[in-house]
């Protein structure tokens, strides 16, 4: 890949280094940078990947590195890699889905917004296990018909209850989603809007609906007491 032998050169010239490879899912995310980024975004690239050889104990100079030259090297690598993507006729899949793993020191980081996922349909999973384990599940309780029933629960979209900005810290969100929010009442959804729930107002919610919605930037522990 030329990516790696990109960063290859970049590593001083010692026979006794660790021979290392990028990974192949990091490659792929970083083949999919447009390459008329800015010369900052692929500096930031570059800084990525020598801080990653150096966590594996490979020793680099960051103040020897000509970062003008691998910048210049890297939006080359790009361009090629999209001229060949356009000749191999390469498409999305339509039906394409992201799942994010994060751990406790990233979960607060609003990663569904960054540019590379705004519009796109995301996922917050706890582990790739819960997610296979859902996958074989779901297709246990196929039927014979095709029809599939995930997880053998049915759940009744009009048995909703949704809880919005209760923090009070996301008014825009609250400002674009209330109205819609609140003309699903018409067909049975309850919530609130810019407050915390009660312990007594979530306890109805979870024993009365289906259904139980946040939209929060942070979801306090204790309202699920």
């Amino acid at each position: 890949m030329r990516l790696a032998k990109l960063f290859q050169r970049s590593l001083p010239r010692d026979k006794k280094r660790k021979k290392l490879r990028l990974d192949d899912a990091l490659v792929a995310c970083f083949s999919n940078l447009s390459p008329k980024c800015r010369d900052e975004e692929l500096e930031d690239v570059v800084y990525f990947i020598l801080d990653l050889y150096q966590f594996h104990g490979v020793p680099i100079a960051i103040s020897e590195v000509d970062m003008d030259q691998v910048t210049v090297d890297l939006r080359t690598a790009l361009e090629e890699h999209v001229a060949a993507r356009r000749r191999a006729k390469v498409t999305a899949v339509e039906d394409s889905h992201t799942f994010l793993v994060l751990d406790r020191s990233l979960q607060s980081i609003p990663w569904e917004s960054l540019p590379v996922l705004r519009g796109q349909s995301v996922s917050r999973i706890p582990s790739l296990e819960f997610l296979l384990d859902r996958i074989s599940l779901a297709r246990q309780g196929a039927g014979e018909d095709g029809d599939t029933e995930i997880d053998r629960v049915r759940v009744d979209a009009r048995k909703t209850y949704y809880v919005l900005n209760p923090s009070g810290d996301l008014k825009g969100t609250e400002s674009r989603f209330s109205s819609w929010l609140k003309g699903k009442h018409g067909v049975g959804w309850e919530g609130i809007a810019g407050r915390a729930p009660s312990e007594q107002e979530l306890l109805n919610a979870l024993s009365r609906k289906d259904l139980v919605m946040c939209v929060a930037a942070t979801f306090s522990g204790r309202w699920l007491i």
